[in-house]
């Protein structure tokens, strides 16, 4: 038989949870990086990236994920940087996927933020 312990759905969520509130903290303590790098995100999205802009781009993001990183290892943005980065794991051809994917959990954090403080956007 297999060691390997699988968890349950409440242990899922509470690391959820704890990743979350962990990246809430990083925002906190950055707010200038986190509005850099929700600006960054939506062009990568929005327009084609030419390959030749790839690296620099990638690093650019790269870097500002790293600084967020600084609150701890388990919030969303240590992920995304060591996938996204390409002096890490990042790769080219997963790039735009990683990209929407971040845009996805920026989105969960700013409303987890919105209900928690009753934040509202004011455009």
């Amino acid at each position: 038989m297999s060691d390997i312990i699988i968890p349950t759905i409440e242990e899922l969520t509470r690391r959820r949870m704890a990743s979350l509130t962990l990246s809430e903290k990083a925002i906190l303590e950055h707010p200038k990086e986190y509005r850099e790098i929700k600006q960054l995100i939506r062009h990568i999205i929005s327009r084609p990236i030419d390959i030749s802009d790839y690296y620099k781009t990638a690093r650019t993001l790269g870097r500002l994920l790293e600084k967020m990183t600084e609150s701890g290892d388990q919030s969303l943005f240590h992920y995304y940087y060591t996938n996204i980065d390409p002096t890490r794991k990042g790769e080219a051809r997963y790039f735009r996927a990683n990209c929407l994917d971040l845009a996805d959990q920026l989105n969960c954090i700013d409303e987890m933020r919105h209900r928690r403080r009753n934040i509202r956007v004011i455009h």
